[in-house]
């Protein structure tokens, strides 16, 4: 009887140290706040311009994408940006010339949900132009 008791004393140590230092992950810091953005989108826009809009946001809420426009065809238009973790949105939009020079011409602003966004843009081409756009990942 006194060596089950002994071998007791031994195992139920260990066996706490066992259970005590395994570490569970955190699921509030393991989830990125932009994980409910992150993906792809497409959308479109209206206003003194009409076109469509492909964009990414990335992990770290970053946005890349295209703007394909209808009344400026000729021109090479590129979105970049952010989305904050409230889902407020800034991108700027590009043109990049024959000579790949970047030039920011306008912007896209607005708020994102989970599954659709939506807000307003304006481009400096031809005196200023605007309108709203809306997406959909």
């Amino acid at each position: 009887m006194k060596k089950v008791f002994s071998l007791l004393l031994i195992i139920l140590p260990l066996m706490l140290l066992t259970v005590s230092c395994h570490e569970e992950e955190d699921p509030i810091t393991a989830t990125s706040p932009y994980a409910k953005y992150k993906g792809p989108w497409v959308g479109t826009y209206s206003g003194s311009d009409l076109g469509e809009m492909e964009f990414t946001v990335n992990a770290d809420g970053t946005i890349k994408g295209e703007v394909i426009s209808q009344g400026f065809k000729n021109l090479e238009l590129t979105l970049k940006g952010k989305v904050n973790i409230h889902g407020e949105v800034s991108m700027i939009l590009i043109n990049t010339n024959e000579d790949d020079v970047e030039e920011e011409i306008g912007a896209f602003i607005g708020s994102f949900f989970e599954t659709n966004a939506s807000g307003t843009w304006t481009n400096d081409l031809n005196g200023g132009i605007k309108g709203t756009w809306i997406a959909n990942k």
